[in-house]
């Protein structure tokens, strides 16, 4: 089996999580890597222990014959645009959340994905969380029936201290609390409950905080989602709050409750009398593994291998950002808005 060529467009944490993932792979070899600074780039290059081609200019990167995969992992306003031309390229993606800023330029990437056919994994990395996988499992053995109310929580104080805070604060990058860090929750709440929201309802609010003071948006957002067969679902996003990160699940079933890594079933466990708990690592645990690029780029390169589809596609990430879009237009507007968006 030859190896896939990868090209990274980014220098930054996500960057050289990708650069190490794709490192550790055998069917892989990162022969490119594009930053708008050549020594950074370099560095980044040495960091990871990888020798490749430096580039500025990720449209000559994506002209590189080896090229085969383009992992984009840049600042969220510059996603379409390099999405789009490493489409036309031929190019299959690795992107990074978000994929787009607004809806126009996301319908632009998938589009671009449709024509050319390529496969993509957008970067909804927790789908390969430990414990997600396990949810999935107890969900698929009907543990707790039929899930008719689900609650994601995305708690995750993004300050000075963090990096990521000089660009996340800018609405024209990070646009909302929603699209720059909870919407890891609002597609956990489409990857459990399945089917499509057919309305949302968004109140936003800032603490007010001075830590937070230069956020040009609502940093804290609480977003009640209408499934289209009468469900319901609830994501709230904070940026700004006090505290460790927290990534809560609650999802009410028919016959039980699954509650982060906790589970309480009549069906399995008729004779319980307090929740079953099951060792493993959570999505806000700290630990290297919440965050498993590793399985999530092994994924991507069995899809290019079997011609296959990802679940979790660009085309199907594009319903994921959809709902963020229209969560946000009703923050604004303070009225329910329905979906899909016209």
């Amino acid at each position: 089996m030859n190896k896939l060529g990868v090209g990274i467009i980014g220098t930054g944490w996500v960057a050289g999580e990708h650069l190490r993932a794709f490192y550790g792979n055998p069917h892989v070899e990162v022969v490119a890597l594009c930053g708008r600074n050549e020594a950074r780039t370099k560095a980044c290059a040495l960091a990871a222990n990888i020798r490749c081609e430096i580039f500025t200019d990720y449209e000559k990167m994506l002209a590189h014959p080896g090229v085969d995969i383009v992992a984009i992992a840049t600042l969220p306003d510059g996603h379409c645009a390099q999405a789009v031309a490493a489409a036309e390229a031929g190019k299959h993606l690795l992107l990074e959340k978000a994929m787009a800023v607004d809806i126009e330029e996301a319908r632009k990437v998938r589009d671009a994905v449709a024509r050319a056919k390529v496969k993509t994994v957008v970067s909804f990395v927790l789908r390969w969380n430990p414990l997600f996988q396990i949810i999935k499992t107890q969900l698929a053995d009907d543990a707790i029936g039929s899930v008719f109310m689900g609650e994601i929580d995305y708690f995750h104080g993004i300050g000075p201290w963090y990096k990521q805070y000089a660009w996340n604060v800018k609405k024209k990058v990070g646009v909302s609390s929603l699209l720059s860090a909870g919407v890891h929750a609002v597609d956990a709440l489409r990857w459990f409950m399945g089917g499509d929201v057919a309305e949302v309802m968004q109140y936003a609010t800032s603490g007010g905080g001075v830590d937070f003071s230069d956020y040009e948006y609502a940093p804290t957002t609480c977003t009640l989602c209408k499934f289209a067969d009468g469900r319901i679902g609830k994501v709230t996003s904070s940026i700004e709050c006090i505290q460790p990160y927290v990534f809560h699940i609650n999802l009410l079933g028919t016959h039980g409750t699954i509650r982060n890594n906790k589970i309480w079933s009549k069906k399995k466990y008729p004779g319980q009398s307090t929740w079953v708990e099951v060792p493993t690592i959570l999505p806000d645990s700290g630990d290297v593994s919440h965050h498993p690029f590793v399985g999530e780029i092994a994924h991507l390169v069995e899809c290019i291998h079997t011609n296959q589809e990802s679940f979790v596609s660009v085309a199907d990430a594009f319903k994921t950002h959809e709902i963020c879009y229209a969560a946000d237009l009703s923050g604004e507007t303070g009225k329910p808005v329905p979906l899909p968006l016209g």
